[in-house]
């Protein structure tokens, strides 16, 4: 039995079961947990600039034109006595590896009994590579980076969809962005099947997807 627990856009279980061409996750198939010593912060980013077939993209909604910017989503940095809330669902390992394939500016890191409460098998996370935290303290430093307004308002809604309080939670353990919101609409490239190089702010390879070795192990903070 795996699990992935998600604290972003992966926290809204319709859009997710959506997403991975499923039905709706049963009773016992998700559940909301927390993960001390964390909270979340916009500091990882890819440069929307840069063409990769299969990945998707950004344009800007008022003139259509491919934005420019390095485009930041949301991560997890340590903080010692918080905890970042989220949502933890069973996956399949087909479920992992197109989730492999959408979070390449991630690593997936075990994180099996680091949550507040136990869950029976491996638990997994996605948290920004270290490329992509390099590529937006670079955007950052030239004012290119930018969160897009869609993606911020559909991580709020993830947690909106399981209430007011949870959503508050959310709220106070997330660090504010420190770059502007943009009005940008997102172009999806067909699904290739397979993990694409990403020269420029890729989440690097998962160690457990081609080999026998353990993937890297979260810490405890």
């Amino acid at each position: 039995m795996e699990w992935v627990f998600g604290y972003g856009s992966l926290a809204d279980p319709a859009t997710l079961a959506a997403w991975l061409g499923r039905g709706v996750f049963e009773p016992g198939e998700t559940a909301l947990l927390r993960l001390p010593g964390y909270r979340r912060a916009w500091n990882v980013a890819r440069d929307n600039a840069v063409i990769r077939a299969g990945r998707p993209y950004y344009v800007d909604a008022r003139t259509g034109e491919r934005a420019g910017a390095c485009v930041v989503v949301v991560n997890l940095r340590p903080a010692s006595g918080e905890a970042a809330n989220g949502m933890a669902f069973r996956v399949s390992r087909a479920d992992l590896e197109k989730l492999d394939r959408r979070e390449l500016n991630y690593d997936r890191i075990d994180a099996s009994g680091l949550l507040d409460r136990p869950l029976p098998g491996r638990v997994w996370l996605y948290r920004g590579s270290a490329a992509a935290r390099a590529c937006y303290e670079r955007a950052a430093a030239e004012g290119r980076a930018v969160v897009a307004r869609g993606y911020f308002a559909a991580v709020e809604a993830a947690f909106a969809a399981h209430g007011g309080a949870f959503l508050a939670e959310y709220r106070a353990g997330t660090d504010p962005p420190a770059v502007p919101l943009a009005d940008l609409r997102r172009t999806d490239w067909p699904d290739p099947g397979g993990v694409l190089p990403d020269p420029d702010c890729s989440g690097g390879a998962i160690s457990d997807r081609n080999s026998g070795s353990r993937a890297p192990q979260f810490r405890r903070q």
